[in-house]
Protein backbone atom coordinates (compact mmCIF):
# COMPACT_ATOMS: atom_id res chain seq x y z
CA UNK A 1 0.00 0.00 0.00
CA UNK A 2 1.20 3.60 -0.67
CA UNK A 3 2.07 6.00 1.65
CA UNK A 4 -1.41 8.07 0.85
CA UNK A 5 -3.16 4.96 0.57
CA UNK A 6 -1.94 3.83 4.20
CA UNK A 7 -2.81 7.60 5.25
CA UNK A 8 -6.78 7.14 3.69
CA UNK A 9 -6.92 3.86 5.70
CA UNK A 10 -6.40 4.79 8.92
CA UNK A 11 -8.95 7.83 8.40
CA UNK A 12 -11.06 5.47 7.02
CA UNK A 13 -10.68 3.34 10.13
CA UNK A 14 -11.15 6.30 12.18
CA UNK A 15 -15.06 6.83 10.76
CA UNK A 16 -15.61 3.05 10.02
CA UNK A 17 -14.38 0.80 12.89
CA UNK A 18 -12.69 -2.17 11.52
CA UNK A 19 -11.91 -5.34 12.51
CA UNK A 20 -9.57 -8.14 10.99
CA UNK A 21 -11.62 -10.26 8.62
CA UNK A 22 -9.50 -13.08 9.49
CA UNK A 23 -9.23 -13.34 13.13
CA UNK A 24 -11.25 -10.31 13.99
CA UNK A 25 -8.73 -7.93 15.10
CA UNK A 26 -10.27 -4.53 15.91
CA UNK A 27 -8.31 -1.95 14.11
CA UNK A 28 -7.44 -3.63 10.63
CA UNK A 29 -9.54 -4.53 7.82
CA UNK A 30 -6.44 -7.34 7.56
CA UNK A 31 -3.69 -7.75 9.89
CA UNK A 32 -0.05 -8.36 9.67
CA UNK A 33 -0.10 -11.78 11.63
CA UNK A 34 -3.42 -13.59 9.39
CA UNK A 35 -1.12 -11.71 6.38
CA UNK A 36 1.97 -13.78 7.06
CA UNK A 37 -0.44 -16.76 7.98
CA UNK A 38 -0.88 -16.73 4.67
CA UNK A 39 2.34 -17.07 3.18
CA UNK A 40 3.35 -20.51 4.08
CA UNK A 41 3.88 -21.43 0.50
CA UNK A 42 1.64 -21.31 -2.62
CA UNK A 43 0.17 -24.93 -3.35
CA UNK A 44 0.50 -26.93 -6.75
CA UNK A 45 -3.10 -28.15 -7.23
CA UNK A 46 -3.02 -31.57 -9.19
CA UNK A 47 -5.20 -31.72 -12.78
CA UNK A 48 -5.12 -31.44 -16.19
CA UNK A 49 -4.12 -27.55 -16.56
CA UNK A 50 -1.29 -26.35 -14.42
CA UNK A 51 -2.73 -24.87 -11.19
CA UNK A 52 -1.40 -23.19 -8.60
CA UNK A 53 -3.43 -21.58 -4.99
CA UNK A 54 -1.59 -19.16 -3.06
CA UNK A 55 -3.37 -20.51 0.10
CA UNK A 56 -5.38 -23.71 1.60
CA UNK A 57 -9.14 -22.66 1.52
CA UNK A 58 -8.26 -22.53 5.61
CA UNK A 59 -8.54 -20.11 8.33
CA UNK A 60 -7.59 -15.74 7.62
CA UNK A 61 -7.73 -16.92 3.98
CA UNK A 62 -10.95 -18.27 3.30
CA UNK A 63 -12.45 -15.63 5.73
CA UNK A 64 -11.06 -13.05 3.53
CA UNK A 65 -12.30 -14.80 0.58
CA UNK A 66 -15.77 -14.65 2.16
CA UNK A 67 -15.74 -11.70 3.49
CA UNK A 68 -14.88 -9.63 0.57
CA UNK A 69 -17.30 -11.28 -1.99
CA UNK A 70 -20.23 -12.13 0.07
CA UNK A 71 -20.14 -9.74 2.74
CA UNK A 72 -18.55 -6.40 0.96
CA UNK A 73 -15.29 -6.19 2.75
CA UNK A 74 -13.90 -4.47 -0.97
CA UNK A 75 -11.04 -3.34 1.65
CA UNK A 76 -9.50 -6.79 1.00
CA UNK A 77 -9.23 -6.56 -2.29
CA UNK A 78 -5.55 -5.23 -2.21
CA UNK A 79 -4.47 -8.43 0.11
CA UNK A 80 -6.17 -10.67 -1.96
CA UNK A 81 -4.88 -9.71 -5.30
CA UNK A 82 -1.40 -9.52 -3.91
CA UNK A 83 -2.00 -13.88 -3.07
CA UNK A 84 -3.64 -13.88 -6.38
CA UNK A 85 -0.28 -12.54 -8.17
CA UNK A 86 1.86 -14.75 -5.99
CA UNK A 87 -0.11 -17.62 -7.33
CA UNK A 88 0.51 -16.37 -10.58
CA UNK A 89 3.50 -16.16 -10.47
CA UNK A 90 4.06 -19.43 -9.11
CA UNK A 91 2.89 -21.49 -12.14
CA UNK A 92 4.01 -19.58 -14.42
CA UNK A 93 7.57 -20.24 -13.46
CA UNK A 94 6.68 -23.35 -13.02
CA UNK A 95 5.64 -24.04 -16.40
CA UNK A 96 8.13 -25.76 -19.15
CA UNK A 97 9.74 -24.14 -22.19
CA UNK A 98 10.51 -20.62 -22.65
CA UNK A 99 8.20 -17.85 -21.40
CA UNK A 100 5.03 -17.12 -23.73
CA UNK A 101 4.46 -13.20 -22.86
CA UNK A 102 2.78 -11.19 -22.30
CA UNK A 103 0.68 -12.78 -19.32
CA UNK A 104 -3.34 -12.55 -19.87
CA UNK A 105 -5.16 -12.66 -16.53
CA UNK A 106 -8.89 -14.59 -17.94
CA UNK A 107 -11.06 -14.24 -14.76
CA UNK A 108 -13.70 -16.61 -14.73
CA UNK A 109 -16.90 -14.17 -14.51
CA UNK A 110 -19.75 -13.90 -11.85
CA UNK A 111 -22.95 -15.44 -12.47
CA UNK A 112 -25.59 -13.01 -13.39
CA UNK A 113 -27.31 -13.75 -10.02
CA UNK A 114 -24.25 -13.70 -7.95
CA UNK A 115 -23.08 -10.12 -9.92
CA UNK A 116 -26.69 -8.68 -9.30
CA UNK A 117 -26.20 -9.75 -5.57
CA UNK A 118 -22.74 -8.01 -4.74
CA UNK A 119 -22.77 -5.31 -6.98
CA UNK A 120 -19.36 -6.29 -8.52
CA UNK A 121 -17.79 -9.15 -10.80
CA UNK A 122 -15.24 -9.80 -7.47
CA UNK A 123 -13.20 -11.46 -9.93
CA UNK A 124 -12.80 -9.09 -12.44
CA UNK A 125 -11.69 -6.71 -9.89
CA UNK A 126 -9.24 -8.93 -8.43
CA UNK A 127 -8.03 -9.83 -11.73
CA UNK A 128 -7.22 -6.66 -12.31
CA UNK A 129 -5.70 -5.19 -9.32
CA UNK A 130 -3.43 -8.55 -9.62
CA UNK A 131 -2.27 -7.82 -13.14
CA UNK A 132 -1.44 -3.94 -11.81
CA UNK A 133 0.63 -5.93 -9.11
CA UNK A 134 2.27 -8.01 -11.54
CA UNK A 135 3.35 -5.54 -14.36
CA UNK A 136 5.11 -3.16 -11.24
CA UNK A 137 7.11 -6.38 -10.53
CA UNK A 138 8.39 -6.20 -14.10
CA UNK A 139 5.86 -8.88 -15.77
CA UNK A 140 3.92 -8.17 -18.78
CA UNK A 141 0.32 -8.83 -17.53
CA UNK A 142 -2.62 -7.76 -18.31
CA UNK A 143 -6.44 -8.76 -18.01
CA UNK A 144 -8.60 -9.93 -20.39
CA UNK A 145 -12.22 -10.30 -20.36
CA UNK A 146 -12.15 -13.24 -22.53
CA UNK A 147 -15.05 -15.42 -20.86
CA UNK A 148 -18.70 -14.74 -20.55
CA UNK A 149 -21.67 -17.12 -19.58
CA UNK A 150 -23.56 -19.15 -22.47
CA UNK A 151 -25.31 -21.27 -20.37
CA UNK A 152 -26.69 -21.71 -16.89
CA UNK A 153 -25.27 -23.85 -13.29
CA UNK A 154 -25.96 -23.94 -10.30
CA UNK A 155 -24.21 -23.35 -6.88
CA UNK A 156 -21.61 -26.28 -6.80
CA UNK A 157 -21.77 -26.12 -2.65
CA UNK A 158 -22.83 -30.09 -1.83
CA UNK A 159 -22.36 -31.85 -5.68
CA UNK A 160 -19.25 -34.73 -6.03
CA UNK A 161 -16.76 -34.60 -8.51
CA UNK A 162 -19.11 -35.85 -11.57
CA UNK A 163 -21.59 -33.70 -10.78
CA UNK A 164 -19.98 -30.57 -10.84
CA UNK A 165 -18.03 -31.37 -14.22
CA UNK A 166 -21.32 -31.39 -15.13
CA UNK A 167 -23.01 -28.79 -13.58
CA UNK A 168 -20.56 -26.47 -15.13
CA UNK A 169 -19.74 -28.40 -18.92
CA UNK A 170 -20.74 -25.70 -21.87
CA UNK A 171 -21.56 -22.55 -19.83
CA UNK A 172 -18.45 -20.45 -20.68
CA UNK A 173 -18.07 -19.56 -24.20
CA UNK A 174 -14.52 -17.10 -25.13
CA UNK A 175 -14.66 -13.97 -27.30
CA UNK A 176 -12.39 -14.64 -30.06
CA UNK A 177 -9.58 -13.97 -31.40
CA UNK A 178 -7.41 -14.08 -28.49
CA UNK A 179 -4.19 -12.26 -28.61
CA UNK A 180 -0.65 -13.73 -28.23
CA UNK A 181 0.84 -15.33 -25.38
CA UNK A 182 -0.13 -17.23 -22.18
CA UNK A 183 -3.58 -16.96 -20.74
CA UNK A 184 -3.90 -17.70 -16.72
CA UNK A 185 -7.62 -18.02 -16.12
CA UNK A 186 -8.11 -16.92 -12.86
CA UNK A 187 -10.96 -17.55 -9.69
CA UNK A 188 -11.02 -17.36 -5.94
CA UNK A 189 -11.31 -20.91 -4.63
CA UNK A 190 -10.67 -24.34 -6.72
CA UNK A 191 -12.02 -27.62 -5.19
CA UNK A 192 -12.27 -30.44 -8.42
CA UNK A 193 -10.98 -27.90 -10.78
CA UNK A 194 -14.49 -28.24 -12.60
CA UNK A 195 -14.77 -24.46 -13.35
CA UNK A 196 -11.26 -23.87 -14.88
CA UNK A 197 -11.27 -27.05 -16.93
CA UNK A 198 -14.32 -25.40 -18.32
CA UNK A 199 -12.85 -22.39 -19.23
CA UNK A 200 -9.82 -23.90 -20.36
CA UNK A 201 -11.89 -25.62 -22.38
CA UNK A 202 -13.99 -22.60 -23.56
CA UNK A 203 -10.33 -20.93 -24.20
CA UNK A 204 -9.13 -23.76 -26.10
CA UNK A 205 -11.89 -23.96 -28.84
CA UNK A 206 -11.67 -20.11 -29.59
CA UNK A 207 -7.78 -20.66 -29.94
CA UNK A 208 -6.80 -24.43 -30.24
CA UNK A 209 -3.56 -23.20 -30.03
CA UNK A 210 -3.60 -21.21 -26.99
CA UNK A 211 -1.11 -21.67 -24.06
CA UNK A 212 -3.28 -22.22 -20.69
CA UNK A 213 -2.63 -22.09 -17.15
CA UNK A 214 -4.89 -21.52 -13.97
CA UNK A 215 -4.47 -19.36 -10.38
CA UNK A 216 -6.14 -19.44 -7.64
CA UNK A 217 -6.51 -17.75 -4.12
CA UNK A 218 -7.19 -20.56 -2.08
CA UNK A 219 -7.74 -24.43 -2.99
CA UNK A 220 -10.42 -26.19 -1.27
CA UNK A 221 -8.34 -29.88 -0.90
CA UNK A 222 -11.27 -32.39 -1.29
CA UNK A 223 -10.77 -34.46 2.46
CA UNK A 224 -11.29 -38.35 1.14
CA UNK A 225 -12.56 -40.11 -2.02
CA UNK A 226 -14.23 -41.66 0.45
CA UNK A 227 -16.89 -38.73 1.13
CA UNK A 228 -17.66 -37.49 -2.55
CA UNK A 229 -20.10 -35.06 -1.97
CA UNK A 230 -17.58 -32.26 -1.10
CA UNK A 231 -18.77 -29.16 1.07
CA UNK A 232 -16.58 -26.56 -0.78
CA UNK A 233 -16.95 -23.08 -0.15
CA UNK A 234 -19.73 -21.23 -1.95
CA UNK A 235 -18.22 -20.05 -5.55
CA UNK A 236 -17.81 -21.22 -8.83
CA UNK A 237 -15.54 -24.73 -8.18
Amino acid sequence: MTGWGELGAAALDLLVPQACAGCGRPGVAWCAACARSCMGGPLVVPGQLPTAAASAHAGPAAAAVSAYKDAGAHRLGGPLAGLLAGAVVTVVDGLPGPPALPIWLVPVPARRDARRTRGMDHMRELAGRAAGRLRRAGRPANRLDALHHVGTSRDQVGLDRGQRHANVRGTLAAAGPLPSGLFVVVDDVTTTGATLGEAARALRVADPRARLAAATITWARPTSAAHPHLASPRGHD
